[in-house]
């Protein structure tokens, strides 16, 4: 998932907030549909912006009913980072997370970790840590956690 942030003047909010929803009106995807008419509710929603007119809503073209039975479609688990694997670990990709370098590399697990490591020993917070090493904040927590209780035992 890619964020954008846009400045646009109160006036070109309106025409871009009807953009989106002309995007979703035209999405194949539901699920990206549903981004954009989110978007542009955001920006309908935002301070300083005038309320578009309320719309007339058109009635849903009427659905035939399927006589074949519903098919069983596997769930597909899609991380959120497309995580390099290897049990090496690329110490210049590891420093360049924990230095704040642009652009951050997708580190492996086990790179992640060895940076999670380091940003903790530097007293960074788990949330920065988390954005860094493009992990959950719960994982941050988690693996402290366990590092403690490594050095303890």
């Amino acid at each position: 998932m890619i964020e954008i942030t846009i400045r646009v003047k109160p006036a070109c909010a309106q025409r871009l907030a009807a953009l989106l929803r002309t995007a979703a009106e035209l999405e194949a995807d539901r699920g990206q549909a549903k981004t954009y008419r989110g978007a542009a509710r955001r920006i309908e929603r935002a301070p300083g912006i005038r309320r578009p007119a309320a719309r007339t809503q058109r009635p849903a073209p009427a659905r035939q009913k399927s006589t074949r039975p519903p098919v069983a479609r596997p769930h597909r688990y899609t991380p959120r980072v497309q995580r390099p694997t290897g049990r090496a670990i690329d110490e210049r990709a590891v420093q360049r997370v924990v230095s704040g370098d642009h652009p951050l590399p997708v580190l492996s697990r086990v790179e992640a970790r060895t940076a999670c490591w380091y940003l903790t020993q530097l007293g960074c917070p788990a949330s920065e840590i988390a954005e860094r090493v493009r992990i959950a904040k719960r994982t941050v927590h988690r693996w402290r956690a366990e590092d403690r209780q490594a050095v303890t035992s």
